[in-house]
């Protein structure tokens, strides 16, 4: 039997160190250390400046859109970041009930997990800075350029109640392994393979999308949004 020694005293409360405690090479290591994170801060900002709505107002004509790969369950908290930093950003949403402890409880969500829709002017500072935001992965898009979404796109999305889609008709005979072109949202024009099929209300289907061969998944694409090819 093993025998556990019993440990006594007095327990002290935990107190950080102030300023005036330091060493002077602790003090010179923390102060080169919050220089260099300071540095590395501002030099961010810079960058994401570059994609700010102050550049849109004086380039107008040429903003787009874009589209943001992003850490599922984090779309909400990149928004939050972007719009603090003065970034166009919209993230299409749509209203879901869920049973909790036998009662319907009413939320928001994603209409596309993972994913969030960007403005600015196109710049290479622009786009380093909108990377670098905490939980980004990167932009839809392949070897020939970033995805442009259409502002015809963004706006039928903004102008959805609840993210009720509009009344569409569903191809009911798409099954997995079909290709089929997307003809309506943001991802419009991207041709994808159905990978799981939904069936439901409003069908929805999984599909990967190969952008000039960077290949990513759509988890949730409403089935009306896809044409078979």
């Amino acid at each position: 039997m093993t025998m556990q020694r019993k440990i006594t005293g007095t327990k002290m409360a935990y107190r950080p160190m102030i300023e005036a405690e330091l060493s002077p090479a602790d003090r010179d290591r923390a102060y080169q250390r919050s220089t260099r994170a300071d540095r590395i801060a501002r030099i961010a900002a810079e960058k994401l400046r570059a994609a700010s709505i102050t550049m849109i107002e004086r380039k107008p004509k040429m903003a787009k859109w874009y589209c943001l790969r992003v850490e599922s369950g984090k779309e909400f908290d990149v928004e939050k970041s972007l719009q603090d930093a003065s970034v166009e950003v919209f993230v299409p949403s749509e209203k879901a009930v869920f049973v909790r402890k036998g009662e319907k409880v009413q939320s928001v969500r994603p209409f596309f997990a993972s994913y969030l829709l960007v403005r600015c002017v196109p710049s290479g500072e622009a786009f380093q800075g909108l990377r670098d935001v905490k939980h980004v992965f990167g932009f839809v898009g392949g070897n020939d350029g970033y995805h442009v979404v259409r502002d015809e796109d963004v706006d039928v999305f903004k102008a959805l109640k609840g993210g009720d889609i509009p009344r569409m008709a569903t191809d009911k005979s798409m099954a997995e392994g079909d290709r089929a072109e997307i003809t309506f949202g943001p991802f419009n024009g991207f041709t994808c393979v159905v990978l799981a099929v939904k069936w439901c209300r409003e069908a929805r289907a999984r599909v990967q999308i190969d952008a000039s061969g960077n290949a990513f998944e759509i988890e949730s694409m409403p089935l009306a949004f896809l044409k078979k090819l």
